[in-house]
């Protein structure tokens, strides 16, 4: 049974949301991916997860959008600088990928790239693996559609935003429901 929850055993891994790279994303899908994101960095720091975040070759990609970097922050998440697709590939991750609990939440972009290829690594460490599909996004629909066909393919689990919000939740009797129920859109 696929869990698509947060809590103190799981993380919340966020590749290469920067600047110079949103701008070439289709608006609609980059804004939701934005959105999802910042409501799962919310929802992981509530339920104790780990938080890690990447950057992709930052001195030419630019930082961390901005919004979401200081929400990143407020959190205390963890930032791995990268120039191999795959965050499990860069040296800074190491640490992380030996003490990451064994659910991994990713989002980010692109899809059919750095979340791919990040995601085909956890799966080989034998991570279990959720990807939100609103919580990706690629310059092209098609390419997206394929990345997440890869990910479904090679064992991820493929799921939405919503979904993880309220399997975390589990009830609307918890503490934090009313918050999270406003962010979901």
């Amino acid at each position: 049974m696929a869990l698509t929850s947060f809590d103190e055993n799981s993380a919340l891994l966020v590749i290469d949301i920067q600047e110079r790279l949103m701008g070439s994303m289709p608006d609609e899908r980059m804004e939701r991916c934005l959105h999802a994101t910042k409501t799962m960095v919310e929802l992981a720091a509530e339920a104790g997860a780990t938080i890690i975040y990447t950057e992709q070759y930052p001195d030419g990609l630019g930082p961390t959008d901005s919004g979401l970097l200081e929400l990143l922050q407020t959190h205390d998440a963890g930032r791995v600088e990268k120039v191999a697709f795959s965050a499990c590939a860069a040296d800074e991750f190491e640490p992380y990928l030996i003490n990451l609990p064994g659910r991994v939440v990713v989002c980010g972009m692109e899809t059919h790239i750095c979340v791919y290829s990040t995601v085909r690594e956890l799966l080989a460490h034998n991570y279990e693996v959720v990807v939100p599909i609103d919580g990706v996004v690629s310059r092209r629909d098609d390419h997206r559609e394929n990345g997440l066909q890869m990910m479904r393919e090679l064992g991820a689990t493929i799921t939405n935003y919503e979904t993880v919000v309220f399997d975390t939740l589990k009830s609307s009797k918890h503490q934090a429901f009313k918050k999270f129920s406003k962010m979901v859109r």
